[in-house]
């Protein structure tokens, strides 16, 4: 038994090979085996006419066939058959894994090992003496080649690596960026006068209850410090624009688009006309130019007026805190409240290119800012 392994306890030749079975053989497998192969090798079943090297070598498998058989059944060697059957396994799967890789390699990458290889034994292979010197150049050479090789094919991967990066960073930023539009238009941002809302102030629920009327309410975000602006998300895209058209009169609150959609609003403004005192114009009078300035006009004095309600209805313990400064300055900030807008004059003269009319309303919008800020001084 002491030949039959190493110092490390492992057998030195396969005992399933010798007994001929395979490694996940049962016990009684190994004992029969055993018993077959112990009957055709004994030295008294032998006949005769056999020779003395005919002899030795039966008497050595049947030894084997001994070593064997004791390696695997007996208990003082289960460790190291365990042992043994795990490093099997392991070359087993190695194997395996060899042959799938084998499959599923391409023809130029087994081109290539296969040259490396036969380079490999050729430089640990000695040469002869006429022609070591060019055998050994040409093994260089070849070796170079097949470095650089690697390296190109690294690179062409690690570029490749980077562009699909590169691509899915890019369609990660689309769908962020999509995602932020889509949202946008189906919100409206309000602004409402505390003054004339009741009690002061909204809360979310309350703005819930209010934008609910229009559809229905994803989230309610409300903005600033003063407690006067709110941004509201609609689940669909459709509610928004009842939400703006009914605050578009209201001197309570007023609702406005939102990115995109709010662009193009400012861009185009709103076809319909309303009749609000002197900067009002019938859709047949005016041209488009004169839409868009009293429009933006209108909208200013709508800011102008809800910004002054703010500032003279914040609570009556503000208003006992306010000096005596602020409070000599009330008269003139009314003056300067009905000083603007101003009334744009009648489309009478229409014998003048539209950058003549312009040139006059700029002069009499200008003219009466300087009067508002001589007031204020």
């Amino acid at each position: 038994m002491a030949s039959f392994t190493r110092k490390d306890g492992m057998p030195i030749k396969d005992p399933y090979e010798i007994l001929g079975i395979q490694s996940t053989a049962s016990e009684s497998d190994i004992k029969k085996a055993y018993r077959s192969l112990a009957l055709k090798l004994h030295p008294d079943k032998q006949s005769g006419a056999l020779t003395d090297a005919q002899r030795e070598e039966l008497d050595r498998r049947f030894h084997e066939v001994k070593d064997a058989r004791s390696f695997l059944l007996d208990t003082e060697n289960a460790q190291a058959k365990k042992k043994y059957n795990a490093n099997l396994e392991s070359e087993r799967l190695r194997h395996a894994e060899e042959e799938r890789r084998e499959q599923t390699m391409s023809s130029r990458r087994k081109r290539m090992r296969d040259e490396l290889k036969m380079r490999e034994h050729m430089a640990t292979t000695p040469a002869g003496a006429s022609s070591g010197g060019a055998s050994s150049n040409e093994n260089r050479f070849d070796v170079d080649r097949l470095r650089r090789e690697g390296e190109r094919l690294r690179e062409e991967y690690s570029k490749r690596e980077a562009e699909v990066d590169a691509e899915r960073k890019q369609r990660m930023a689309v769908e962020r960026a999509t995602k932020k539009l889509d949202k946008e238009d189906r919100q409206v941002r309000l602004k409402w006068s505390r003054k004339k809302v009741v009690g002061g102030v909204h809360t979310k629920q309350s703005l819930t209850s209010i934008m609910t009327d229009f559809g229905e309410v994803e989230e309610v975000e409300m903005l600033g410090s003063k407690g006067n602006a709110a941004l509201i998300t609609f689940r669909h895209e459709s509610s928004c624009k009842p939400c703006v058209d009914a605050f578009k009169t209201s001197d309570t609150m007023r609702a406005t688009f939102v990115g995109r959609r709010k662009v193009d609003d400012t861009l185009y403004g709103n076809q319909e006309v309303v009749d609000d005192g002197p900067t009002s114009r019938r859709g047949g009078d005016e041209n488009l130019d004169d839409r868009k300035l009293r429009q933006a006009a209108e909208r200013e004095r709508l800011m102008r007026q809800m910004e002054l309600e703010d500032e003279g209805g914040g609570g009556s313990s503000k208003s006992h805190q306010r000096s005596e400064p602020s409070i000599a300055k009330q008269p003139a900030r009314e003056k300067l409240s009905s000083l603007f807008p101003p009334a744009f004059p009648d489309n009478e003269n229409k014998q003048l290119s539209p950058f003549e009319m312009l040139e006059k309303y700029e002069k009499d919008i200008f003219g009466r800012i300087d009067l508002m800020n001589d007031n204020i001084t």
